[in-house]
């Protein structure tokens, strides 16, 4: 299959500026990125100046937590998690998993995202839900908040056996450990030894409250979260650490000299009251900052517009500087560099990269006038902007309609579901 996308504002995100020009995917591949046309093509897509560009990446995400949406509400993180959420969770089936995933996609491809890393319980239910949509993701797997049945090494290996069943570049697997206050020593080093023996990516929520970090050093003779973990190894490797609220700059440090990536969460941050990252100290640090969502559970939305402003604006705020973290590296934050975390080979658009693209329309109030498009698409773009959604060379999402996906029969499944909970709880 091959495609032109002609007449497009072309967004490079390595530098923050558009060009008019065509853009041509063969298969699941980026052939060409000019001002030519050469060739036949299947399709021919009018982009009729509107802005061309890599598809967002949502670094972090525990996407059947759509079921969970608006579930105590305006309470603080640990109240909301041990009071409403586990509770909660711990009802959900299998069944009721994989339907809160094909919900979260439904507003992952409406909204441009074309790639997650998951987080959650139930993976033959999330892989089977995944491989269905034509989604691109990460799905980890390990110790989490609901409790592993006999040994986590057996438990793993059972996990990662899974993804033999699905024979796609779109699915990877990856070593995820909830948290360091809901997981013991011993499964930690479990599961770094078992990412070692698989040489499998790990990531992790990280330093995300004060109670968190203050625990941490009481518990471990003075350790922060992150200097706690590199004493069990867990650095490595490849590793992605959620959140990452409250850390000094020696922690920063640790994830910088070990090549880390960063995942920001600002939406749920602050929902949550669990502060303000401090993202311009990790871009100092030439730290990799990647952007993603949480669950749609504390955010309570799957929208990285909304993030990217944040990412922006919240920077600003938190050091009285307007001047640093740019639109154009947010930009960069929510593409390329969750690319990069991740392990995919997309996340911009140039000759090779894999053809994951969004169409993004200009021509709605809110984005005029064109001065300064870039800016525009962190500081007054919205999820209802998108207009088209590719994931590998494939188009999954166009004009409000959904090439995979059956929406009433995912809604109508979906309110069952939580009609139950409710009659349960």
């Amino acid at each position: 299959m091959r495609i032109l996308f002609k007449d497009a504002n072309i967004l490079n995100v390595k530098d923050g500026t558009l060009s008019l020009g065509n853009v041509i995917t063969c298969g699941n591949t980026i052939e060409y990125v000019g001002t030519s046309s050469f060739g036949e093509f299947d399709e021919v897509i009018d982009c009729n100046k509107n802005i061309v560009m890599p598809g967002f990446v949502d670094a972090h995400c525990h996407s059947p937590m759509s079921i969970l949406r608006g579930t105590g509400d305006d309470t603080a993180l640990d109240e909301w998690l041990y009071n409403y959420m586990i509770p909660l969770e711990n009802k959900l089936t299998p069944d009721d998993i994989y339907w809160g995933e094909k919900l979260a996609v439904l507003e992952y491809l409406a909204s441009g995202i074309t790639t997650v890393e998951e987080c959650y319980f139930e993976n033959e239910k999330i892989l089977q839900a995944l491989s269905q949509s034509g989604l691109r993701a990460r799905v980890g797997f390990g110790p989490s908040t609901r409790k592993v049945s006999g040994d986590l090494q057996t438990y793993l290996k059972t996990q990662l056996s899974l993804f033999e069943k699905y024979d796609s570049s779109l699915l990877k697997p990856c070593v995820y450990i909830h948290a360091i206050y809901s997981t013991t020593q011993e499964d930690i080093e479990k599961s770094v030894d078992f990412s070692a023996k698989h040489n499998l990516p790990m990531s992790i929520h990280l330093s995300e409250t004060l109670d968190e970090v203050g625990n941490c050093t009481v518990q471990n003779g003075g350790l922060t979260p992150p200097q706690y973990l590199e004493s069990l190894g867990f650095f490595d490797r490849q590793t992605l650490c959620y959140h990452c609220v409250h850390m000094d700059k020696d922690d920063l440090q640790i994830l910088s000299d070990y090549d880390a990536s960063i995942c920001t969460c600002p939406s749920s941050n602050v929902k949550l009251a669990s502060g303000i990252a401090p993202v311009y100290a990790m871009q100092n640090k030439g730290i990799n900052i990647a952007i993603g969502t949480d669950g749609p559970a504390s955010n309570n939305s799957l929208d990285m517009f909304k993030e990217m402003f944040l990412v922006a604006t919240l920077s600003k705020v938190a050091i009285s500087d307007a001047s640093v973290v740019k639109a154009s590296e947010v930009l960069k934050m929510a593409t390329l560099n969750g690319a990069k975390a991740l392990g995919f080979d997309s996340g911009e658009i140039a000759k090779g990269k894999k053809a994951d693209i969004i169409v993004v329309d200009i021509h709605n109030p809110h984005m005029h006038p064109h001065d300064n498009l870039v800016s525009n698409l962190v500081y007054s773009a919205k999820s209802s902007d998108v207009k088209l959604t590719m994931v590998d060379g494939k188009i999954l999402y166009r004009d409000g309609k959904y090439t995979n996906e059956d929406v009433e029969q995912i809604y109508k499944k979906v309110d069952e579901i939580k009609k139950r909970l409710k009659n349960e709880h």
